[in-house]
């Protein structure tokens, strides 16, 4: 698995980088050495082949998904690390693919 997790929004500035900010945090906390980068969903096409994991803000279309399965990059929702509401699975789901 290719060691970069993406995490990505309309702009790549405020919710995909709060997130990123949030995993990076708790990777930290577990001793876990795995780069997380904020990065804007117009670009993630181009971001997909050099990732592992994307988290997304807002749900995917379907060739974007096509695309990642293709490349073999976990897909995750990341909606619950801003609400707290089923984040720790979503993170333990995470945490499992990169240790």
């Amino acid at each position: 698995m290719k060691r970069r997790l993406i995490v990505a929004c309309g702009s790549g500035v405020a919710t995909s980088q709060t997130i990123a900010s949030k995993i990076a945090g708790l990777f930290e906390d577990d001793g876990i050495d795995f780069q997380v980068e904020a990065v804007d969903y117009k670009s993630i096409q181009n971001e997909l082949p050099s990732t592992g994991i994307y988290v997304y803000v807002a749900q995917p279309n379907d060739e974007v998904l096509e695309k990642a399965n293709e490349l073999g990059v976990k897909v995750f929702p990341g909606i619950p690390f801003l609400t707290g509401r089923g984040s720790d699975q979503i993170y333990e789901d995470i945490k499992a693919l990169v240790e």
